[in-house]
């Protein structure tokens, strides 16, 4: 009897402790809590609440004020925003980190209207460059300001003794200076691939611009980077970008710079989280790659990162270009250029190549996005969709689709194929070169978020950086507004493709992360989701006005860890 009654106390004093074990970690306090903001949640279960909370990196609440700082205790973290806009943080659907490198490391120009100022900026980074570097970078616009192409001597009257070379805004032509054209060797007389051009001024002479391919003829000298140098390069990058906001990326590079990424996981250096994409066509190289997969998994396995601070690097899936772009008449149309009769581009490829790239990247479990730019050109990606793609797990997509047939956006949803799009591409060409390159007859076909949302398609947002800002804020103004940055045109253009506020937002947080294995894990402000989070400086009025164009990032977090705090 006594045995019985021992064993019944046993048990019940068994059952309280794992009752109250269960209650306490249940009710633990909170390591961090947000309280007092405007939280634009993007979870349809709760879009906007006043607070959230956080313990061990992810959230664990959210709600009124009074409902998180009830989970508060001596040792939590409190951080009251006076009322800011918070947002989970941004996701970049499409950016080139690695080639935008030497935009943070040298000089940025973008978005600079006037010659003088990028002199004054390019002089600031020659004083900040060790002896020898060289001074690279770019982004300069011409036709912002002068409307002339610079010179040689432009550059030369600020840095004559180092080498300066700097690419436009499209990556389509460089900006040198005569140290550059010595060391290059380059004459009025040197050969070039074909497409590149040397421009000559009125003296016969290297004017200081190299088209296309010519850029070769110095960049082709450059030297070559140490593994720590480029490495301590792209972590600079890294944190510039959480300087924006952004806390994870849809990256596109080639298939070596991965394993820089997993070099800063394996230091626990990363910053934010990457779903890589690689540039490759070749089936048999698609198929070799999956050995560089499982060896970047490895080193994140092996870092224990993933399990601080959630995903964060993953060889994800290949890239193809299909076309090139409107500006240059590259991009491939159904119908002819309106101010090039005659020509309406071609495809870089045939549909049964890209079809046989699609094969062997589904195949190998790695989804394909690729670039297509003109109606002619998306048309002929989605035919090559439906001819040569297999079930896996993430979807098939197509960047930028600057023009589309009406008909084809049905095919997008039919097909499972996202729309990978950046706004200030379309706000970019306005009052510059749109009209003239598709005339007003095919302009409502530009561009045409809305009409995507509309019919069911998942749209993705990103920057294409560094083609245009790296700035989240900057492209959901253009997405809401579809205005010139440039006070050009008249007004909104096309104001019926235009997107609202949340629908940006979720373009720039959800919808990115649904491209990879981790659309459960990140993308917004939900319980059990990594804490991934951006405080702006202000708060975002509803509806959305011009105000956004003034708010900046006031910090940003990763895991519930600052990673980014305005100066």
């Amino acid at each position: 009897m006594k045995n019985k009654n021992l064993k019944k106390k046993l048990l019940l004093t068994s059952c309280l402790v794992a009752l109250i074990a269960a209650t306490g970690s249940a009710m633990a306090a909170a390591d961090l809590i947000v309280v007092n903001a405007d939280v634009r949640t993007v979870d349809p279960a709760k879009p906007k609440v006043q607070a959230f909370a956080i313990e061990a990196g992810k959230f664990t609440a959210t709600g009124s004020n009074d409902e998180i700082k009830a989970l508060a205790d001596s040792n939590t973290r409190i951080i009251d925003t006076g009322g800011k806009t918070v947002t989970p943080g941004f996701i970049d659907g499409h950016t080139h980190l690695t080639s935008g490198m030497d935009m943070v490391v040298g000089v940025d120009l973008s978005y600079v209207p006037d010659k003088k100022t990028w002199l004054e900026k390019i002089k600031e980074a020659d004083a900040r460059l060790p002896k020898g570097a060289w001074l690279t970078g770019g982004g300069w616009d011409y036709t912002l300001g002068e409307g002339k192409l610079p010179t040689k001597e432009d550059l030369d009257a600020v840095v004559p003794d180092r080498v300066v070379i700097l690419r436009d805004i499209d990556f389509h032509s460089v900006w040198v200076n005569s140290k550059a054209l010595e060391v290059g060797g380059v004459t009025a007389k040197s050969e070039v691939k074909e497409g590149g051009q040397i421009l000559l001024n009125d003296k016969g002479e290297p004017s200081g611009i190299l088209l296309e391919a010519a850029g070769e003829l110095v960049e082709k000298h450059r030297p070559v980077a140490t593994d720590a140098e480029r490495r301590e390069g792209l972590l600079e990058t890294l944190k510039f970008a959480n300087s924006v906001g952004i806390t994870a990326v849809n990256d596109m590079s080639d298939l070596a710079a991965v394993h820089d990424y997993a070099a800063l996981v394996a230091d626990k250096k990363m910053p934010l989280r990457v779903w890589y994409g690689f540039f490759e066509g070749d089936p048999k190289k698609i198929a070799a790659a999956v050995a560089d997969r499982q060896a970047v998994d490895k080193v994140s396995t092996e870092s224990g990162e993933p399990e601080k601070k959630g995903p964060l690097l993953k060889l994800g899936y290949t890239k193809s270009v299909m076309d090139g772009v409107l500006s240059t008449r590259t991009a491939y149309l159904h119908e002819d250029y309106s101010d090039q009769k005659g020509w309406k581009g071609k495809p870089f490829e045939t549909k049964e190549q890209l079809a046989a790239a699609i094969r062997a990247s589904n195949e190998n479990g790695f989804p394909t996005a690729v670039h297509a730019i003109g109606d002619g050109s998306v048309g002929l990606v989605l035919d090559a969709f439906a001819e040569a793609s297999v079930p896996r797990a993430q979807p098939n997509r197509i960047e930028h689709i600057e023009v589309v047939e009406t008909s084809d956006i049905k095919r997008f949803k039919d097909l499972g194929v996202v729309a990978s799009m950046q706004p200030n591409h379309a706000t970019g060409t306005i009052g510059k070169y749109i009209t003239e390159r598709i005339g007003e007859n095919r302009e409502a076909r530009a561009y045409v978020w809305h009409s995507m949302l509309e019919a069911g398609v998942p749209l993705v947002f990103g920057s294409d950086w560094p083609t245009s800002p790296l700035s989240p804020l900057t492209q959901i103004n253009d997405a809401v507004f579809r205005e010139s940055p440039f006070g050009l045109g008249n007004g909104p253009w096309h104001p019926e493709q235009a997107v609202s506020f949340d629908q940006a937002l979720f373009s720039y947080t959800q919808a990115g992360a649904n491209m990879t294995p981790w659309g459960g894990q990140i993308g917004s402000i939900s319980v059990g989701k990594w804490a991934d989070f951006v405080v702006l400086d202000g708060s975002v009025p509803d509806p959305l006005d011009r105000s956004i164009r003034q708010r900046k990032v006031e910090a940003t977090y990763l895991a519930g860890n600052e990673v980014y705090r305005k100066p």
